[in-house]
């Protein structure tokens, strides 16, 4: 299992949960869904990029009126929301189809529902 973070230097909390499995049968990475070469080297560094599941959960939020928030702030949104997962899904997506198998699960947020 691979777990990724944008920012490794704040696995403290999840190294502390992961105990004895952290190094055995649990791998923290660096992995930022809004840098390609972020993805692909994470990627990389899998034996022949073989991944059985995608869990992509990365995500932001954004709290206030449309009018009260920055084009710049919306569109970052949307490159880690949105286009994030569309990055992970290009990477992995054509190894899964040659080899048949694999599964991919999106976890997204209540305030998608929200108006």
């Amino acid at each position: 299992v691979i777990a990724t973070m944008r920012n490794v230097g704040r696995s403290g909390a999840l190294a502390a949960a992961a105990g004895p499995a952290l190094g055995r049968t649990l791998e923290i990475k660096q992995l930022d869904v809004c840098d390609e070469g972020s993805i692909r080297a994470c990627l990389d560094s899998i034996p022949g990029r073989h991944v059985d599941i995608l869990v992509s959960n990365a995500g932001v939020g954004m709290a206030g009126p449309l009018e009260c928030q920055s084009l710049a702030a919306m569109q970052s949104l949307m490159d880690t929301n949105f286009f994030g997962l569309v990055r992970l899904v290009k990477e992995v997506l054509p190894d899964m189809k040659r080899r048949r198998g694999g599964h991919i699960v999106v976890i997204s947020s209540i305030m998608g529902l929200q108006g």
